[in-house]
């Protein structure tokens, strides 16, 4: 892919997901097999202890990693992840890195680490992707 067409779906991507809008999470580059996407801290994602919830953390890593497969110029969706929460979550934003370990024919598998505003790591995960190939609709009913 061309930077015009990464561009343009850095541009899509943050247009097209009602779900990144309305969680404040934002593409911020997108190259092949890397993506670096942020999301504000706010009291929506705070859990009781008022640190940022585990699901906030790992929504943004299923995040990055998407933004990272689909820069490859194929379209994917989330076959297994992991995740490690190392510290707890405080700032004023998370910044996601996603960042391609390996590609082949049907997965890829994409290593993330999500730190804060002050570039303590908060967490680290692992995402496989299982591209979709072909009519992604052909298998609907």
């Amino acid at each position: 892919m061309s930077k015009e067409t990464m561009e343009e779906l850095r541009a899509r991507l943050n247009s097209s997901s009602q779900y990144l809008q309305s969680n404040d999470m934002r593409v911020i580059e997108v190259r092949e097999g890397y993506a670096k996407v942020e999301m504000i801290i706010d009291e929506q994602i705070l859990n009781g202890h008022g640190f940022v919830h585990g699901g906030a953390l790992f929504s943004l890593g299923d995040t990055a990693a998407g933004a990272a497969s689909f820069a490859t110029g194929r379209d994917s969706v989330t076959l297994s992840a992991s995740i490690n929460y190392i510290k707890p979550g405080i700032g004023g934003k998370l910044i996601a890195i996603a960042q391609e370990i390996s590609r082949g024919r049907t997965t890829g598998v994409y290593e993330i680490f999500i730190f804060n505003d002050e570039e303590t790591l908060l967490s680290r995960a692992t995402f496989t992707m299982f591209f979709l190939d072909g009519d992604r609709h052909k298998n609907k009913k």
